[in-house]
């Protein structure tokens, strides 16, 4: 018992003389578990900023691609006109890489009298292409006019020139008809669907009676 009393007593000594020093120790303890705590609460956090940081990086990147498929999309539809003959004339959006036979179909169809044997249903279409269909006639055509106005030639042989097939150059043999004139009949034919009888000429600036009276003989639709 007496040796249990001393060993107490040099204990306590020991715990009265080295107070200050375990103090300290115990304090810095605190002090690391306090520095490791936070440590981990910083390190959740930033994991927790760096997965809402992808997330936003990943939603602006599929909302960028989604946007540039919508305008890949758009930039893929063409304008087609089409005139003439077809039961529903006008302008059409169509999808890319599409062909006349796909526009003409938009259009309603061919009419009863349409020439339909001259179409090349197989052309691949441009944007801004215009597609003219005349009616049946004996020497007449029809037309697939590019984007700049321009139509298919009528044969060499073809003494008339044809209103609604015939180009530029074309358009300049007829009696004292210049480029001026000419295109003004282009520009006529692409507003009002083509020419439909010869006499309608006269409804295109510069062509009256006199000059339709002269010009007659050599035109035809």
């Amino acid at each position: 018992m007496n040796k249990i009393l001393d060993f107490s007593t040099q204990i306590k000594e020991i715990i009265d003389e080295h107070a200050y020093k375990i103090l300290i120790g115990l304090l810095l303890i605190a002090f690391s578990l306090g520095l490791v705590i936070i440590l981990i609460m910083n390190q959740n956090s930033n994991d927790a900023n760096n997965v809402a940081t992808d997330y936003s990086e990943q939603s602006s990147v599929g909302a960028s691609s989604s946007s540039s498929q919508s305008q890949s999309s758009a930039s893929e539809e063409l304008y087609i006109d089409v005139k003439g003959e077809v039961k529903h004339p006008g302008v059409y959006q169509i999808p890319s890489n599409s062909r006349v036979t796909d526009v003409i179909k938009e259009a309603g169809g061919f009419k009863a009298d349409a020439d339909e044997q001259n179409v090349n249903l197989a052309k691949v279409l441009n944007d801004q292409d215009v597609v003219v269909v005349n009616k049946k006639s004996a020497a007449g055509s029809s037309s697939f006019a590019s984007s700049n106005n321009t139509t298919t030639s009528s044969s060499a042989n073809n003494v008339k020139v044809n209103l609604n097939t015939a180009d530029l150059n074309e358009l300049q043999k007829l009696d004292r008809v210049g480029e001026k004139k000419a295109q003004k009949i282009i520009d006529y034919r692409n507003q009002h669907n083509g020419f439909h009888s010869i006499d309608e000429i006269k409804q295109v600036s510069g062509f009256g009676d006199k000059t339709f009276e002269r010009l007659k003989d050599s035109l035809e639709v």
